[in-house]
C-alpha cells in the first residue's frame, strides 16, 4: 500500500513539473491558455496575431534586417517597413496622432500613475523574462508570475500587470513558431547563427523585453475604442520584433538608477528630462548627452 501511495504522489509531481515542458511550438492559441481576466487575454491575443501577420507580411515583402543595430536611423526604417506591413495600422490613419500617443509626455505621466507593488511586479516581471534559456521557459516564469500576481497584488492594480504577462506570454507562441517557419526576418544574429542546427539557432533567440514590456506598463490598462486598441496593439507588436530583431544582450542601468537620473536631471530641450527617462527605461541606459542633452 504504501508503495502505490508513493508512486502515484511521484507521478502526480512529475506531471505538474512536466506541464512547463510539453508547451506546444505551433501557432495555436488553444494549446496554450492562462488563467486571465477575459479583457486582459483578449489583449495578449489581439497582439499576438497582429504580430503573426505582420511578420507574415514583412517575409513577403523580403525584408532584410542583417544589417540591424540600435540606431535611430534603422529604428525609422523598421518602423516605417512594420507600419506597412500591419493590417491593423491601416485602421489608424488619419484617426490618431500616433507619435502623440507615444511621447515622452505621456510614457512619464503613465509611469507617475504606477503604484509601488505595481513597479516591484514589473521589475519582476523583466529579470524573469530576461533570464531563461527558452520561450518555453519564459512562458513558465510568466504563468507563475500570473498566479502570484493575482493571489499576492490588490485586485484594482493587477490589470496593468497580468496585460504585460498575456501580452508577452501569446506573443512568444507567436515569435517562437515564426522563428521555427523561418519567417522571421533576416537579422545579424541570424546571419551569424547560420551554420549552426535550428535547434542551436532558436534557443540563441533573444527574449530581452524591456521597451515592449515598458509600453504596456504606462498605456491604457484597457484600450477604449477600435482606432485606439488598434494604435496599442500595433505598437506593442511592434516593439517586440524590434527587441528580438536589435537583440541587445545586457542593460546596465535599472529602474531605480533612471529614475535617480531623472531627479537630478537638467536639459535646456522643454521635456528633455522626459525624453531621457523613457530611453533610460526602455533602452537600459542613459543617453549620451551629445544626443539628448541631459545632464
Amino acid at each position: 500500500m504504501k508503495t502505490c501511495i508513493f508512486t502515484s504522489v511521484l507521478i502526480v509531481m512529475m506531471l505538474i513539473f512536466s506541464q512547463c515542458s510539453k508547451l506546444g511550438n505551433e501557432s495555436d492559441f488553444g494549446k496554450e491558455e492562462l488563467s486571465l481576466p477575459q479583457s486582459v487575454e483578449q489583449l495578449g491575443k489581439a497582439v499576438a496575431k497582429d504580430l503573426h501577420s505582420t511578420v507574415v507580411n514583412l517575409h513577403r515583402m523580403g525584408v532584410d534586417y542583417s544589417d540591424a543595430d540600435a540606431s535611430e536611423a534603422f529604428y525609422g526604417r523598421f518602423m516605417t517597413d512594420y507600419l506597412a506591413a500591419s493590417p491593423n495600422a491601416a485602421k489608424t490613419k488619419g484617426h490618431v496622432d500616433f507619435a502623440e500617443m507615444t511621447s515622452p509626455e505621456v510614457f512619464v505621466q503613465g509611469l507617475k500613475n504606477l503604484t509601488e507593488i505595481q513597479l516591484k511586479y514589473i521589475d519582476k516581471i523583466i529579470a524573469k523574462t530576461s533570464e531563461p534559456d527558452s520561450y518555453a521557459d519564459m512562458r513558465c516564469a510568466l504563468k507563475d508570475l500570473s498566479i502570484e500576481i493575482q493571489q499576492s497584488v490588490p485586485d484594482i492594480q493587477q490589470e496593468r500587470l497580468l496585460n504585460i504577462i498575456s501580452v508577452l506570454y501569446y506573443s512568444s507562441i507567436e515569435l517562437q513558431y515564426l522563428e521555427e517557419q523561418g519567417l522571421m526576418p533576416r537579422t545579424p544574429r541570424s546571419v551569424l547563427n547560420s551554420i549552426k542546427t535550428r535547434s542551436e539557432w532558436i534557443s540563441d533567440s533573444c527574449r530581452k523585453f524591456l521597451a515592449a514590456t515598458w509600453a504596456i506598463a504606462v498605456g491604457e490598462p484597457t484600450p477604449t475604442g477600435e482606432i485606439v486598441a488598434s494604435v496599442i496593439t500595433v505598437y506593442v507588436g511592434a516593439m517586440l520584433l524590434y527587441e528580438v530583431i536589435v537583440c541587445k544582450k545586457s542593460y546596465s542601468t535599472n529602474r531605480a538608477e533612471c529614475q535617480e537620473r531623472y531627479e537630478d536631471c537638467y536639459s535646456p530641450i522643454p521635456d528633455g528630462c522626459s525624453q531621457c527617462l523613457q530611453y533610460c527605461l526602455t533602452q537600459g541606459t542613459w543617453p549620451p548627452y551629445s544626443t539628448h542633452k541631459c545632464s
